[in-house]
């Protein structure tokens, strides 16, 4: 037996009465564990095994790196309320994880995601801003998801300070006497540009307040969007209803301002 650490990503079922959970090991990065019974009323594995749930366990490791390990007992537990009682905050939570499964191999060892996701767990939790935290994890993993973009300099010049665009030409910023190598570029406004460049960089842990303008907010999307979506090739289903519960909570305002006038 060993005593596991890890935050649980999600989860199925598996037979009538068991969960196959999908867990980010704090040591051995992502893998699979079986949790039999937990699906039982009873079942003292079932608090332990929700999504996000921080969780310390007695198991057993997949036998030779691969197939399923085993949860036998949970040690210490530790929830996010937040992203239990807020629709929109879970499906955040949901897109970061995803990204993180989709992004890495099983067995690949990803200490410093293992970190950066249980801090942002806890920002999340803190009520900071679930959309901004889901994007500094969408631009950061774009390195290792094989992307890439250059934020720091133009790559004709070498400039670091003045005007920039994103080009997905040159496969990062371009400064402005270049616009026009590029009639493609995004046309981002300098604030999004600037929000870009530190989201690329910043440590989790340096997140502490979020002030930013809807403008802004939606220009990050944009071209977070654009680059997942053209150069990537991943939309999530996190995703997907992200955007639809968007469209839902504009429907709702545009028939409210409707209804008042």
């Amino acid at each position: 037996m060993a005593i596991i650490k890890g935050i649980v990503l999600n989860t199925k079922q598996y037979k009538d009465n068991d969960l196959l959970v999908r867990i980010l090991t704090e040591t051995a990065g992502l893998r699979t564990f079986l949790a039999r019974g937990a699906k039982r009323p009873k079942s003292k594995l079932a608090g332990g095994v929700q999504p996000y749930a921080l969780i310390t366990f007695e198991g057993a490791w997949p036998k030779k790196g691969s197939g399923l390990g085993y949860i036998n007992d949970i040690q210490s537990v530790k929830m996010f309320s937040r992203l239990v009682d807020d629709i929109e905050v879970n499906a955040y939570a949901a897109l970061i994880v995803s990204l993180i499964d989709a992004t890495f191999e099983e067995n690949q060892i990803i200490t410093r995601w293992y970190n950066q996701l249980a801090i942002a767990l806890q920002k999340l939790d803190e009520q900071l801003d679930p959309q901004i935290i889901a994007n500094i994890f969408e631009i950061q993993l774009l390195v290792p998801l094989g992307i890439a973009p250059n934020w720091r300099a133009d790559p004709i010049s070498g400039q670091t300070d003045g005007r920039f665009d994103y080009s997905e030409k040159y496969n990062g910023i371009i400064s402005e006497e270049h616009f026009d190598l590029d009639d493609h570029r995004l046309m981002l406004d300098q604030k999004t540009v600037f929000y870009l460049r530190q989201f690329s960089i910043i440590d989790m842990r340096q997140v502490h307040e979020i002030n930013m303008s809807t403008k802004t907010k939606r220009g990050l999307q944009k071209v977070i969007d654009y680059i997942y979506e053209n150069q990537v090739g991943l939309k999530p289903r996190a995703k997907v209803f992200i955007e639809q519960m968007h469209s839902w909570q504009n429907q709702l305002i545009n028939f409210r301002k409707k209804t008042d006038i």
